[in-house]
């Protein structure tokens, strides 16, 4: 699998996984997005020092979409292509995306997305409780020297 940063290119795609009906269940904002909002926070998010927005590729497919929020703590959100699903990707995708920052990251998930939960716990993620009905994991990443 390859990560690279995310391009204006790769919005329509995230807006297509993004709006995808179990995606959107398991999101904090389950509203459809539209377009045209859609485009304007992409673009802004790529511009964003705060905000690091990674595409994970395999085999010339886009896989899925990792975003990291820096803060004091890095908020992770991992989105999986829906024809990806179910392949054992998002570990890799998860994993070789860590490799671009550094710090304390915490995922905060739906209780009900046992996908998400394994997913972090088998990345090493330590689950920290329950913050406003999401159950929240932390990990940590040590950015690696991109070539």
């Amino acid at each position: 699998m390859f990560v690279r940063k995310a391009t204006k290119a790769d919005s329509q795609d995230v807006l297509s996984w993004r709006n995808d009906p179990l995606t959107r269940s398991m999101s904090r904002a389950q509203d459809e997005v539209e377009e045209a909002p859609h485009l304007d926070w992409f673009e802004k998010a790529l511009r964003d020092p705060s905000r690091t927005l990674l595409i994970g590729e395999l085999d010339g497919q886009k896989i899925g979409m990792v975003r990291f929020d820096h803060g004091d703590e890095i908020e992770v959100s991992i989105n999986i292509n829906p024809a990806c699903r179910g392949k054992g990707l998002s570990r890799a995708l998860l994993t070789q995306s860590m490799a671009w920052v550094s710090g304390t990251i915490v995922a905060e998930i739906r209780p009900e997305n046992l996908a998400s939960r394994r997913l972090f716990e088998h990345a090493g993620f330590s689950f920290d409780g329950v913050r406003d009905d999401l159950r929240r994991y932390v990990g940590k990443a040590t950015a690696k020297p991109r070539p």
